[in-house]
């Protein structure tokens, strides 16, 4: 330990005894460039014989103090980057300054000894500069130089692929300086492909050469032996990314993809963040802008609570508050313990904004009448809710318990509480309902849409959109376990569509809209062009690494409650635009709001009987009627 101390403060030392030496030669070198021209032979003697002796001693002190002042020692000169070197700007200016006092106040230059020529302080200052700048990029180089040698003879027999990149801007050559320096990585980059003209035959590094156009890739894969391909564009627009894709599918090689800016980390690429192309990326969605001011006066310094945190939109819209806005608590409410138990986990890594985990079951009035008076809070977020179609049909009163009975107390305490904001997510599946799970969900947004009558200090809305790729119960989790235990992969109908979006997008949506809507407004957002599940199968198996001509896939038949295509407005319903992109918006009507709670009182009062089938008709039945009820009054003013 202490012969390690040692070699640390000699190390220190030496790198003290450098900077001496190239602030003196800067000095004489400056001394040399200003005396060079019109002086006399007698003065340039007088400045070399008496002044520079008298003043080296005082620059290098002064020099080396302005060093200490702005710690420039404490950092390590293998880690130079350009802000290092733009903090050496500070003490070199601040001791030219002091130098160049005596010559401000009038002092000669020509025979006070500690009065230093103008010409001369500017040259030195810039040449110290210079000189310590290289100094530590030298080291720096040293340092990389021989590591890079060091991993090249440690991994000297190890088989790389030979990687094609697309994109040759700043991406792509962050990458290539990655893996020059990590030698131990399997990645040999042969080339780069780019649609940019003044890029074409240019060298990203001393190896790499940008070979051709995007639209040129199967040749450049064939020509130049490729093996895997990584897209380096990051700033791309996702419907490019996804035409880019596409391109690549055809070669039937391993392509890997760069984020987009908005997922890197201060926008920096690193090769942990190289990862495999995604169905998300093949959507072609476009990123969410959350930075408004209305969104942030929505969130920021309010105490929000989430019903159904522990779920998959819930524990997402969980992480997008918390990263992205500074409010003054987070609730976590769920009845499923270990799924709020790994919610608190991550939210203790990824945020240092209080929040608290609520174990309650929405369906319990009084215990959630209880917690949500002692909370307080300012905005919920209803995610709570069954959404399996198939398992829905089966169960349809523990669907109508959950999801609509469930929804009415939350709703009825927010308004009894005066609570600022509650936000239903709701579902694609309650437009034109034909399964348990919609006619659920379309009669939570009636009772929303009821309770905004009531309790008018409350701002009810419900927010609607579809599927989410990857969250739980949906098709993803189930073909990669098919594919894992070398089982067919099933599609329900080869013309069945759906409409999906991201996680991240439909959390970043719901609270954009969330801000965006007006009590009793129904938020419906954009999902784009719907999606044939028999290509996105087929997509995601090529994505896993299969060619989907070698998996079966097995055509199952639409299952009970099921439509070939879903909707997001119903034929009772229109809409509006919004300011905001991606967001569309039913106004609310005149619709009688003791029909509505009639209704639900009746249902309640029928799921208690042990009759399944005949509940899940009458459910079903009473919807309808209600729709139908909906078409024929006008939009609420």
């Amino acid at each position: 330990m202490i012969k390690r101390k040692w070699i640390y403060s000699l190390k220190r030392i030496s790198r003290v005894i450098i900077d001496l030496s190239l602030f003196a030669l800067s000095l004489i070198i400056s001394y040399k460039l200003r005396l060079e021209h019109n002086i006399s032979t007698e003065t340039q003697g007088w400045f070399w014989g008496s002044q520079l002796p008298f003043v080296l001693p005082i620059v290098l002190s002064l020099r080396l103090l302005f060093l200490f002042i702005f710690q420039i020692y404490s950092r390590m000169w293998r880690y130079t980057e350009l802000n290092e070197i733009l903090e050496l700007t500070k003490p070199v200016l601040c001791s030219s300054l002091i130098l160049a006092i005596p010559r401000i106040i009038g002092f000669n230059a020509y025979n006070q000894l500690f009065a230093i020529p103008i010409g001369v302080i500017i040259i030195d200052s810039s040449l110290s500069l210079i000189f310590l700048s290289c100094a530590r990029l030298l080291r720096k180089w040293q340092i990389t130089r021989r590591t890079i040698k060091k991993r090249q003879k440690e991994n000297n027999q190890k088989a790389k692929k030979r990687t094609l990149l697309i994109g040759a801007g700043q991406a792509a050559q962050e990458l290539v300086r990655k893996v020059i320096q990590h030698p131990e990585l399997d990645i040999e980059i042969i080339c780069a492909l780019d649609d940019d003209e003044r890029k074409q035959k240019i060298k990203i590094s001393d190896k790499v050469r940008v070979a051709g156009y995007i639209k040129n890739l199967n040749n450049a894969v064939k020509e130049y032996n490729i093996e895997q391909i990584i897209i380096a564009i990051p700033s791309l627009p996702p419907n490019q990314i996804r035409e880019i894709i596409e391109l690549c599918q055809v070669t039937r090689l391993e392509t890997k993809i760069i984020p987009g800016v908005d997922q890197l980390a201060e926008g920096k690429v690193t090769i942990e963040k190289i990862r495999k192309i995604s169905l998300e990326d093949l959507l072609g969605r476009e990123p969410v802008d959350l930075s408004t001011p209305e969104i942030a006066a929505f969130i920021n310094n309010k105490t929000i609570l989430i019903t159904g945190a522990g779920g998959s939109i819930g524990s997402e819209l969980t992480k997008q508050l918390a990263t992205n806005f500074s409010p003054k608590k987070i609730y976590i409410l769920g009845r499923g313990e270990n799924s709020i138990f790994q919610l608190s986990q991550e939210l203790s890594y990824l945020t240092s904004i209080p929040f608290t985990p609520v174990i309650c079951d929405i369906r319990h009035y009084k215990f959630l009448y209880r917690y949500l008076a002692s909370i307080s809070p300012d905005l919920i977020f209803h995610a709570a809710a069954h959404k399996h179609v198939p398992l829905m049909e089966d169960h349809p009163m523990e669907a109508f318990e959950n999801n609509v009975i469930g929804t009415k107390n939350l709703a009825e305490i927010a308004g009894m509480l005066n609570i600022e904001t509650f936000i239903n997510i709701s579902t694609d599946k309650a437009v034109n309902p034909i399964n348990v799970l919609g006619n659920t969900k379309r009669l939570a947004e009636l009772i929303v849409n009821t309770y905004a009558k009531q309790f008018p200090k409350t701002k009810y809305i419900s927010v609607r959109f579809g599927n989410v790729i990857g969250s739980r119960g949906s098709v993803i989790p189930v073909w990669e376990n098919q594919l894992k235990n070398n089982l067919p992969v099933t599609v329900t109908d080869k013309n069945a569509y759906r409409f999906f979006m991201t996680m991240s997008e439909s959390a970043q949506l719901v609270i954009k809209a969330s801000a965006a809507g007006k009590t009793s407004d129904i938020m419906v957002l954009d999902m784009g062009n719907e999606v044939n599940i028999d290509v996105l199968a087929k997509d995601f198996i090529r994505l896993s690494g299969y060619d989907p001509r070698q998996i079966k896939i097995r055509y199952t038949g639409l299952r009970s409650g099921e439509k070939l295509k879903e909707e997001l407005i119903g034929y009772y319903e229109g809409t509006n635009t919004t300011k905001h992109n991606k967001i569309l918006v039913i106004k609310p009507k005149e619709f009688p709001a003791s029909l509505v709670l009639d209704t639900i009182d009746e249902l309640a009062r029928l799921s208690a009987k042990p009759d399944e089938t005949t509940f899940k008709n009458r459910l079903i039945i009473e919807t309808k009627k209600l729709n139908e009820a909906e078409e024929s009054v006008p939009v609420r003013v």
